[in-house]
């Protein structure tokens, strides 16, 4: 039985690397960060939820999947940790400028050995707008790069931290890193929820939402 070809760029020998790259030269990157997203949740959620997304598409339509960039920006990096407490756990974030720059610096490496389109996960959501700044400083019309949030390939659907929706997508793609038991007990279980509550989070949600994130990516990708 033919072994399924590998898509992750830290699992390949030089040769598959090499091969893959020429079959697709297409770079996924899945940025996210390490911060608190509930008692019921890991807190590297963003940046592993964009990771496994990416790893599905590449599986359907070849390319080579970066591993996650853990660094992200913070979207209230004001917030007192004793007001605040789930704060205390956000770590890695990064100001804006440096984020930019650090992202910058990553495409143009993926463009000086070869890839011809590259596409970016943001896990995290405020990192999309700082990556689509990044690009916008790549002058070279013949690479093809494009930024998303997976809210943006479900119509409708607008996300959120820790609830029902980014909950849900985790119980299907990696589900070892869910446990919503650990919410019990707790009077401040929704501390860092913004959403429904991940109480009523669902492998059939999380799946459903999964596959059409999927498909529209690799729908996008035939465009190009």
């Amino acid at each position: 039985m033919p072994k399924t070809p590998k898509v992750n760029y830290s699992e390949m020998f030089p040769d598959e690397f090499k091969k893959a790259l020429t079959d697709n030269p297409t770079a996924f990157l899945p940025i996210g960060s390490l911060e608190w997203h509930g008692h019921h949740n890991v807190l590297g959620l963003d940046s592993l939820k964009a990771w496994k997304i990416l790893e599905l598409v590449a599986q359907r339509v070849g390319g080579i999947v970066f591993p996650p960039l853990y660094l992200g920006l913070d979207g209230f990096p004001d917030l007192d940790i004793v007001k605040y407490p789930h704060k205390a756990y956000d770590c890695y974030h990064l100001d804006a400028d440096l984020l930019k720059n650090v992202i910058v610096s990553y495409i143009r490496q993926m463009v000086h050995i070869g890839f011809k389109t590259i596409y970016i996960l943001a896990g995290h959501y405020p990192n999309s707008k700082i990556a689509q700044s990044a690009i916008a400083d790549i002058k070279d019309k013949d690479i093809k790069m494009i930024v998303h949030i997976e809210p943006d390939l479900v119509p409708g659907e607008e996300g959120d931290h820790a609830g029902k929706w980014e909950t849900s997508l985790m119980l299907d793609l990696l589900p070892e890193y869910v446990d919503l038991s650990r919410m019990n007990n707790h009077t401040d279980r929704l501390l860092g929820v913004f959403g429904t509550d991940p109480a009523e989070s669902t492998v059939e949600y999380g799946h459903e939402m999964v596959t059409k994130i999927v498909d529209g990516i690799v729908a996008e990708l035939k465009k190009t």
